[in-house]
């Protein structure tokens, strides 16, 4: 009964994304593919007996523990006539994990990789009007074993394992959010990101025009601004738009007076519409900046403590889904009730309402996505990492409350660290407000794959067996302290392994000579207690 609850909360927040829209949530058919010939046979045109009713959005491990791979969803609705002659019909999914191939009546509409953000297809030529209609989609849950060429650590799923182990997370997917039929015009709003700025009142409004009619359309295009609870507006601008026959950018700005600004105690938020003909977007903002400047952090120009924590937003049975949607809801009333005035969602999206939270109660949000933490090198790696990345900027920017974006988690250096210290010029073309946190910690130090990571300014040497035995250095002047060891100016440590391995250091002369070499063995964590031997080419000079 809890579960069934949870379509309706997410609904609730898409009010404005479109003039029509129809919930196609509920009860689906599921029925699992473990030998990938769903295609081969067809199974787009009817789902073959043996299917269990399941809620959508879910997890396909609720009705089948224990399975990742290949599984099928399928359900008919009715679809009432378009509104006015002219206009689409399009199927949104809101998030679905990993990878969804979806058919309509038997007819491919299309095909989405990534599991947290969502994805638009339209259903032209294939939705009946006058009778029921089949909604079939194929989704791959990854695993270690390649489907399609999609393997589990290869793709942006956070620290999924299988089989679980502590400390990681359970491998899950399926359609994890709503799923909506859209009525909009041919020529319509796609997409709508506002930006405001605290100092001046200038509110700056990119508006993606997705126009279908196959000619270039001449539209009026408006902006208004008011605030988000009380209605009326305090702002209004207008201008004509040529659109061109398929995508195309545009532009338009207000100037509000005085605007109330959005903090931490006054998270005051205003509603942006955007109309164009016959369609309109909106969506909440608010006038804030947040920077780090020296030294400190600075919230519409005043030095603030940065108090966060963060969240998994890991729940019991659902894992990214909550039985009850007001756990996710509590979590946050209780981060602000604690006095943290920031949360960090590691390694995942927050939800939508999540998100909506935040903006309410005035609690900053440092995102990363799936992408960020535990993504293997690939062929595909480049590819399926900004996909990962900025998407989630694309859904998110808007939110007053999401103050930082976060690109890794942990990540040390390699492919996957490079990448994305590149991507930062991809991500400003999406968002040029907001701070980029490449990496949580300086694993980037750390050779790729080692563990622990280095201490700032230590020198580690390991081999290519794991993290131990290892050799540690301090080359600088003063003491490094950490992890409950101190390493003195120039002090050299040898760490053995945990079966007992030596730790071995080789010194070789700068020039043939005598020599004489001063040494003192010491224990840095306390008492030593470890065997030490002395080599000279091979031959004991101390034991």
């Amino acid at each position: 009964m809890a579960r069934a609850m949870l379509p309706l909360i997410l609904l609730a927040h898409v009010a404005g994304a479109a003039p029509m829209v129809t919930p196609l949530d509920g009860t689906w058919q599921l029925l699992t593919d473990a030998r990938n010939e769903g295609r081969e046979a067809r199974w787009f045109d009817a789902l073959p007996p043996g299917a269990k009713p399941v809620p959508v959005p879910w997890i396909i491990q609720e009705a089948y523990p224990g399975y990742h791979g290949v599984a099928w969803y399928e359900r008919s609705f009715d679809a009432q006539p378009p509104a006015e002659p002219g206009r689409r019909r399009l199927l949104r999914f809101w998030a679905v994990d990993y990878q969804a191939t979806v058919w309509l009546n038997g007819r491919l509409l299309g095909a989405h990789e990534g599991g947290e953000t969502p994805f638009t297809l339209d259903t032209a030529g294939a939705l009946r009007a006058d009778g029921p209609n089949r909604l079939t989609v194929r989704v791959v849950n990854p695993t270690n074993e390649p489907i399609d060429g999609m393997k589990l650590r290869e793709t942006p799923a956070r620290n999924k394992v299988v089989p679980y182990a502590a400390g990681n997370c359970y491998d899950h997917g399926g359609i994890v959010d709503s799923v909506e039929l859209l009525d909009v015009p041919a020529v319509r709003i796609a997409d709508l990101f506002v930006r405001c700025d605290p100092t001046t009142g200038l509110v700056r409004a990119r508006v993606e025009v997705d126009n279908a009619s196959g000619a270039p359309a001449e539209l009026p295009l408006t902006l208004g601004l008011g605030p988000a609870g009380e209605g009326g507006l305090v702002a209004r601008a207008s201008r004509p738009v040529s659109a061109p026959a398929g995508s195309s950018q545009h532009e338009i700005t207000l100037t509000v007076a005085q605007p109330r600004l959005w903090s931490l105690s006054d998270p005051y938020l205003y509603r942006a519409v955007a109309r164009l003909g016959d369609d309109e977007q909106a969506a909440r903002c608010g006038f804030r900046e947040l920077r780090f400047e020296r030294g400190a952090f600075r919230l519409n120009g005043k030095r603030f403590f940065l108090r966060c924590s963060h969240t998994g937003n890991c729940c019991p049975v659902g894992f990214q889904l909550p039985l009850d949607p007001d756990w996710l809801r509590r979590d946050l009333v209780n981060v602000k009730a604690m006095g943290f005035n920031a949360i960090r969602f590691i390694a995942g999206l927050a939800t939508r309402a999540q998100l909506d939270l935040c903006d309410e109660l005035g609690l900053l949000v440092y995102e990363e996505h799936y992408g960020a933490w535990c993504l293997a090198d690939s062929p595909q790696m480049g590819e399926r990492f900004d996909r990962s990345a900025l998407e989630m900027v694309r859904r998110d920017r808007n939110h007053p409350s999401v103050g930082i974006w976060g690109l890794l988690n942990e990540t040390p250096d390699g492919p996957v660290f490079r990448h994305a210290a590149g991507a930062l010029g991809r991500l400003r073309e999406l968002d040029d407000s907001r701070i980029v946190m490449l990496n949580s910690g300086r694993w980037d130090l750390n050779r790729a794959g080692a563990d622990p990571p280095e201490l700032a300014g230590l020198r580690s040497w390991r081999t290519d067996f794991g993290p131990d035995p290892n050799v540690t250095h301090n080359p600088t002047g003063k003491p490094i302290e950490g992890l409950g060891i101190q390493w003195a100016p120039g002090q050299l440590a040898l760490h053995p392994g945990a079966a007992g391995q030596f730790s071995v250091a080789r010194w070789t002369c700068a020039a043939p000579g005598e020599h004489e070499v001063t040494a003192a063995f010491t224990g840095i964590a306390g008492r030593a207690t470890t065997d030490v031997h002395v080599l000279h080419n091979g031959r004991p000079l101390h034991d």
